[in-house]
């Protein structure tokens, strides 16, 4: 096979893992910027070969003269008019991913670099699956570049799903259709999916896909419209649901700390002591339980199954109005100054008004969202109240994690949390301690036990830089913001500068996929469009 392109000499100032490739000017238009090849370098009468991707250029040098030279200039200047071009070849930039081993199987790591005058080969469909290691149950899509081969991911290695995800990109590049194609896939593969719908966007993914105008993407992708065989809508009780086939459910005031309440509804200092004050003044009363109780740590309250189950939001308002009613007594001295007590009891009234707490049609447990196959689909889309959103969500994930710890089931579960940055952001991470305790909880005692938290957002900078830290896996589509790519860029290590200069440019449905699943942790990749039907078609 004729090479390609020759390894140039090194500058003083190259990188460890780069390599310049010059490429004769008749085969330019076989090497382009993303492929992968094969450099096979010969010294000594030893032979190694290694896997690398090219990630600048190609750019277009002049053979014998410069490019500022006055020849030069003319030749291009006066293009129209003077058909005389000088010879020039190729240049371009590769990453060394790694060095082939012998029995060309595995990829390890590269200790030393290829000569000059080292070959440059192509690589065959079957050669970049296995050096990359694309392997696995779900079908995301292809690697970019390649049609002919498909983005595979395990659904059961433990160090993929159970280690989180973070789907990123801007509206219209692709996230939503990634999440589909990931709910679609890990319930085909078993895993109980659970998503928190905040727009409505997946409640008929029952139903094949009826876009006639993506058909054409189905045939490129090698699959046809279908419908999920098991999904279930649910909605919060006095919330509008976007399916008339709905399931209404209420939350359990009790099962949520009272901390994490505080949180949610934005208390001060001052009114935080009071409500904890009188919640668990009232367990004291009802369960003989201490002030003390208010200090346990989450994993012991949550395998308790004597923890409270009887305290209701009305119950700490009427104490309130109780302790208003009796002018200067001792209790409201000790509690505070009468305007926090209005004020605390104003924050209650509201959260009182949405009228969701302690209606017979809860969930229990949430173990009937715990079946394999099963994609259960919680519409927060008719509540309009961030508040009463975040308060389902962190009951799910209570519930859910509950059920894990107590080893009640051992059906996988991943968690898909759209819109991730309207639960825990940047600017309110400080006061919603008790909320990332419970994503940090998950996160590094879920993965043992199967449970896999996926973040979703358009405002990546938004989040908490530790969320980034959660996920192991990140898919990347279209982000243009500068601040919202540097938020993605310094939580990921090991990819190429060049790479990261692509995603500002990446077309709709095209991302960066990086997990450690893979051999080279980076890759640029086609997502697969979706089989079910998509609410919203923005995307």
């Amino acid at each position: 096979m004729k090479p390609l392109g020759f390894i140039n000499f090194d500058g003083i100032t190259g990188e460890t893992n780069e390599v310049e490739i010059i490429i004769p000017k008749d085969r330019l238009d076989l090497l382009r910027r993303g492929q992968y090849i094969r450099i096979e370098s010969s010294s000594c009468g030893e032979i190694r070969n290694y896997l690398a991707r090219i990630v600048r250029g190609p750019f277009y040098v002049p053979d014998a003269v410069k490019k500022d030279s006055a020849f030069s200039r003319a030749a291009i200047l006066h293009a129209d008019e003077v058909k005389f071009r000088p010879d020039y070849h190729g240049v371009c930039k590769a990453q060394i991913i790694g060095e082939i081993a012998p029995e060309g199987m595995r990829i390890t790591g590269a200790f030393s670099r290829p000569h000059p005058q080292a070959a440059i080969y192509p690589l065959s469909d079957e050669e970049i699956e296995r050096h990359l290691e694309l392997e696995g149950d779900m079908y995301l899509g292809k690697l970019y570049g390649y049609p002919g081969v498909r983005l595979r991911f395990p659904a059961h290695r433990n160090a993929a799903l159970p280690r989180n995800l973070g789907i990123f990109g801007t509206v219209g590049s692709g996230k939503t259709n990634t999440s589909q194609v990931l709910i679609e896939e890990a319930s085909f593969a078993g895993w109980a999916v659970i998503v928190i719908d905040v727009e409505g966007e997946y409640v008929d993914m029952d139903k094949p896909s009826e876009e006639k105008s993506l058909y054409h993407l189905h045939e490129k992708f090698g699959i046809k419209p279908e419908g999920l065989k098991y999904l279930k809508v649910y909605h919060c009780v006095n919330t509008e649901p976007a399916r008339s086939d709905s399931q209404e459910f209420s939350i359990r005031f009790s099962n949520i700390r009272p901390e994490i309440i505080s949180e949610i509804i934005n208390l001060t200092e001052v009114q935080e002591q009071i409500f904890l004050e009188i919640y668990f003044g009232i367990l004291q009363q009802k369960e003989g339980r201490t002030r003390a109780s208010g200090g346990r740590g989450l994993i012991s309250h949550l395998m308790d199954d004597d923890a409270p189950k009887k305290i209701t939001l009305n119950e700490i308002i009427e104490r309130i109005d109780e302790i208003l009613s009796q002018g200067k007594t001792e209790t409201q001295r000790q509690l505070g100054h009468k305007s926090s007590l209005y004020a605390l009891r104003r924050k209650l009234r509201k959260l009182q008004r949405q009228d969701i707490f302690d209606k017979p049609n809860h969930l229990g447990d949430y173990s009937e969202l715990v079946e394999g196959g099963k994609v259960s689909v919680i519409d927060l889309s008719g509540s309009y109240n961030e508040e009463i959103n975040n308060i389902v969500i962190v009951d799910l994930l209570r519930s859910i994690f509950k059920l894990k710890l107590k080893g009640k089931n051992e059906t996988p579960v991943i968690i898909i949390i759209e819109e991730a940055h309207t639960l825990v952001s940047e600017e309110n991470a400080k006061r919603m301690n008790e909320t990332l305790d419970i994503l940090r909880e998950i996160s590094r005692r879920g993965r043992k036990r199967w449970i896999s938290l996926c973040f979703v957002s358009q405002q990546p900078s938004h989040l908490p830089q530790e969320i980034y830290e959660l996920c192991n896996t990140k898919i990347i589509h279209q982000t243009t913001s500068g601040r919202n790519l540097n938020a993605i860029k310094n939580s990921t290590g090991s990819v190429n500068p060049a790479v990261w200069d692509e995603v500002p440019v990446l077309g709709q449905g095209r991302c960066l996929f990086i997990s450690s699943v893979f051999k080279n942790r980076s890759i640029l990749a086609d997502i697969r469009i979706c089989k079910s039907k998509r609410r919203y078609t923005e995307e």
